[in-house]
């Protein structure tokens, strides 16, 4: 019989997270995954070995949910002004679930461990590749589409984004989010009014 029971993998992983968002990197040890998901820490090197190798392989999951969620939103996107919403939305979306908080302490602990870097590099890849496929759309037609290198404005505007979400974590009472969406919304509004897309 079907059941939406997460797998004990899943629980694990789903654990791990919780408790990186919560005690940071530093503070991510097996004992605290098993205290935070309420299991055996023994099952953690049963199911991944290591905590390294359960972080990589959480962090991964968690991105690739991210990226699929917004995946058909960015599909949809016909605009630069569709692409800023998008990014307003997953600004949002990240207030809520500090996916952006796992982020940043998996770079964190990368700075010492080179299979750890890769893996947010990876994750980070498939962010890249959704930008550069709204950019395409957006931009196809218009005059500049020969002359904007997509993939390289996608990796700048992803890298943008992260560094608003990361100076917001430093202090969310003094970020300057809201009006920066607003101000790349506007921009968007008046490079497509120059296209004659308005």
């Amino acid at each position: 019989m079907p059941t939406d029971e997460p797998t004990t993998k899943q629980r694990i992983m789903d654990a791990a997270l919780e408790t990186l968002r919560t005690n940071g990197i530093v503070g991510t040890s097996a004992r605290a995954i098993a205290a935070t998901g309420g299991f055996n820490q023994a099952l953690i090197f049963y199911h991944f070995g290591s905590v390294n190798r359960l972080l990589i392989e959480a962090a991964a999951s968690s991105s690739a949910r991210q990226v699929s969620k917004y995946k058909e939103a960015a599909t949809k996107s016909t605009s630069l002004s569709d692409l800023v919403e998008i990014a307003r939305r997953l600004h949002a979306d990240d207030q809520r679930t500090g996916s952006v908080t796992i982020v940043t302490q998996m770079m964190a602990a990368a700075a010492s461990d080179p299979e750890m870097g890769q893996a947010v590099l990876a994750g980070f890849r498939g962010w890249i590749d959704l930008v550069e496929e709204a950019l395409n759309r957006g931009l196809e037609g218009s005059p500049l589409q020969d002359l904007i290198p997509r993939r390289e404005a996608a990796y700048a505007i992803a890298a943008v984004f992260l560094g608003i979400e990361l100076m917001e974590r430093l202090d969310p009472t003094q970020s300057e989010a809201d009006p920066v969406f607003d101000a790349m919304a506007s921009l968007a509004a008046l490079f497509e009014g120059a296209l004659g897309r308005s």
